[in-house]
C-alpha cells in the first residue's frame, strides 16, 4: 500500500542508499530550506520528523489520500495505483491466517556440514534471502542467513568466520546473482570462497544460482542452470528442500 502511495506522489526507489549500503530507501529531492537561527526548524528537519511518526500513525495527508480513493473505490473509480479490493482481501488473508509448517520427511542430512545451505545476496535482496532461508529452516534444515546468528557475528573476524561458512561448513551455497552482488566488498568475499569451494570439488553443483537480473557470475560457466527470481521464495524453497532430501 505504501508504495502504491510513493508512487502516485512521484516518489522513486534508491535501490543503493547513500547513506547504508546495504537497503533500499525511498527519496524525492526538494530543496532545502531552514529558519534564520532555528537549526531544528528546517524543512528537512519536519520531513523527517513526520516521517519517524509513522510507525504509530500515517502523516494527515497520507491519510487524506487513503480516504479520498477509499471513497471513488465506491463508486468502481481509483485514485492510488492499487490492487482491486477483491485481490486485496485475499492478501490480508493471507497474510493474517497462521499456515501449517511443510516439512519434508524423511530429513537426509550430512553429518559433515554445520548448514544444509548458506546464502549470499546484496543488501537489494534481502527481504527475497530472508524469505527463502526462513522457508528452509522452517521445513527442518539448517540454514546460514547472517540475521539468525547476530550473536555469532558479534566481535568475530567476519573476513575468517564467513570464509569458513561459505567454503567448508556448508552443503550449499545459494547466490542471488544481480549487479549489486558483483559490486559488494563482502558478497565478492562470499563469492571467492564459494568459487574455491565448486574449484576443490571438480565441478559439483555446490553453488546454487538464482538469476535477479541480466549478469554473469565470474567464474562460473554460463551453461550451469540458474533459478530465476520470477519464481519467488516459495517455488525455490521447494526446488531447494528437494534437492535436499535427495541422498
Amino acid at each position: 500500500m505504501i508504495d502504491g502511495i510513493f508512487e502516485f506522489l512521484g516518489v522513486k526507489t534508491f535501490y543503493q542508499c547513500p547513506q547504508f549500503d546495504f537497503e533500499p530507501c525511498y527519496y524525492r529531492f526538494i530543496s532545502y530550506q531552514a529558519r534564520e537561527g532555528d537549526f531544528f526548524g528546517s524543512n528537512a528537519q519536519a520531513v523527517h520528523n513526520a516521517f519517524d511518526m509513522h510507525g504509530n500513525k500515517f502523516s494527515d495527508g497520507i491519510e487524506n489520500l487513503l480516504e479520498a480513493h477509499a471513497l471513488m473505490e465506491l463508486n468502481g473509480f481509483r485514485l492510488l495505483p492499487f490492487a482491486d479490493p477483491e485481490a486485496r482481501h485475499r492478501h490480508e488473508i493471507q497474510a493474517r491466517v497462521i499456515q501449517p509448517v511443510q516439512r519434508a520427511a524423511p530429513i537426509k542430512r550430512s553429518a559433515e556440514f554445520d548448514f544444509d545451505a548458506a546464502i549470499s545476496f546484496a543488501g537489494t535482496n534481502r527481504n527475497e534471502a530472508e524469505a527463502l532461508a526462513t522457508r528452509i529452516r522452517d521445513a527442518g534444515f539448517s540454514v546460514f542467513y547472517d540475521e539468525f546468528y547476530p550473536e555469532d557475528l558479534w566481535g568475530k573476524d567476519l573476513t575468517v568466520f564467513f570464509d569458513e561458512i561459505f567454503r567448508k561448513r556448508s552443503r550449499y551455497c545459494v547466490i542471488f546473482v544481480s549487479k549489486e552482488y558483483l559490486a559488494r566488498p563482502w558478497t565478492i568475499h562470499e563469492r571467492r570462497s564459494a568459487m574455491a569451494r565448486a574449484i576443490e570439488e571438480r565441478g559439483s553443483e555446490y553453488i546454487l544460482p538464482i538469476k535477479v537480473d541480466d549478469v554473469e557470475l565470474p567464474g562460473f560457466q554460463p551453461t550451469i542452470g540458474y533459478m530465476p527470481i520470477s519464481r519467488g521464495p516459495e517455488k525455490i524453497a521447494e526446488a531447494l528442500i528437494k534437492k535436499l532430501t535427495k541422498l
